[in-house]
């Protein structure tokens, strides 16, 4: 057996703090700064909202969706 290859279960996902966010009455969150300079958003970018296993990630889209 390849003892480089992983498994999913041993595959490590490394997450990074970059700050968070209250949500307002009208259902509006602001980006952090810190996240808006790092990945160069701007104004009318696409944020696409994705569910996996109950926790919500957010993605740069537009989202392609295939069948």
């Amino acid at each position: 057996m390849n003892r480089e290859a992983k498994t999913e279960a041993e595959q490590a996902v490394e997450a990074v703090f970059r700050g968070q966010s209250r949500m307002t009455a009208r259902g509006q969150v602001t980006v952090p700064t810190e996240v808006r300079k790092k990945f160069r958003l701007k104004p009318g970018d696409i944020l696409c909202f994705l569910e996996i296993e109950g926790t919500v990630f957010l993605k740069l889209g537009p989202l392609v969706l295939t069948e």
